[in-house]
């Protein structure tokens, strides 16, 4: 069967473009003494002096210009008269670290795939080479998102072997899902996520499955999910790829994957392990936080 296109390739384009309009975007400005106030009441310390939204927006600056930059493009915004006051770099890099970067959860029911990908550490030479013995490790992100909206849902990140299977995480993603009433309808992974565990927990909860079974993978005793996917596809793959819509799983994580490390690169600013996993972390946070931007305006 010929392939025929039917993406809306003009409206992807406009969302590209605004895309862009999201980093000097200061409509939230209107709103900066109201948010303080929200923000300050009946809290203990120092008062707030800048807004969330600032420090939000400071975020994505980061992902390619450092807290001083970030400092020196703030003043100029001031100085044009788009922001009241501007941070310093170490205010910045403070409140930049506690950002709140969780993802906003689905507002009906959702298709689930997930994957893991790595990182890349800052070239600290030496330092790294103690920490970590001869071979630098990386670090190790595990993305969840819906592969029909392309919307993420949730994102893990850590050190190579400090971090959770995905499999594992998978499954925590899903019953989160679960627990806030989100039915979630099927779930894709690669071979990776060939378990008993996890096709249990998809049986368990009547998910369908576009899991791949591993090459030599073997039947199990019993009637199981498994064991009817093992069945399925040894009768031939392209059969069943194309009756789950195997496919699919790459619009969920390898097209995140690539647009996020296209855009921001793979390779993290911090020297702390800690900063350096909430930074990659930000990156996919920055990347759902502007496509959503864009597909509201467009």
């Amino acid at each position: 069967m010929k392939f025929v296109d039917r993406r809306n390739w003009a409206n992807y384009n406009e969302q590209l473009v605004i895309r862009g309009e999201f980093y000097l975007d200061c409509e939230w400005v209107r709103a900066w003494n109201s948010e303080l106030k929200e923000m300050n009441e009946d809290k203990v310390g120092a008062k707030y002096e800048f807004p969330e939204s600032l420090i939000r927006l400071q975020a994505v600056w980061h992902q390619w210009v450092d807290y001083r930059g970030i400092e020196g493009i703030t003043r100029k915004l001031v100085e044009a008269a788009q922001l009241p006051a501007f941070n310093d770099y170490s205010t910045i890099n403070r409140r930049v670290n506690r950002t709140d970067t969780n993802f906003a959860l689905p507002k009906t029911d959702c298709c689930v795939s997930t994957d893991g990908s790595g990182m890349k550490f800052e070239n600290a030479g030496e330092y790294r080479a103690r920490m970590y013995g001869k071979r630098r490790k990386y670090i190790k992100v595990v993305i969840s998102a819906d592969p029909i909206t392309k919307k993420m849902i949730e994102c893990e990140v850590g050190v190579e072997g400090e971090i959770k299977s995905e499999p594992e995480i998978a499954t925590r993603h899903m019953e989160d899902l679960l627990l806030h009433g989100i039915t979630v309808k099927k779930f894709w992974g690669d071979g990776s996520f060939d378990t008993l565990d996890i096709f249990a927990f998809l049986e368990h909860n009547e998910i369908e499955a576009a899991v791949k079974p591993r090459k030599n993978a073997i039947l199990e005793e019993g009637d199981c999910l498994r064991n009817r996917e093992v069945a399925a596809i040894k009768k031939g793959y392209k059969k069943w790829a194309r009756e789950r819509q195997y496919g699919l799983r790459w619009n969920g994580t390898e097209g995140i994957f690539s647009a996020v490390k296209r855009k921001f690169g793979e390779q993290t600013r911090s020297h702390k392990i800690e900063n350096a996993c909430n930074e990659v972390r930000r990156k996919f946070w920055a990347y759902d936080t502007m496509k959503a931007y864009a597909e509201t305006l467009a």
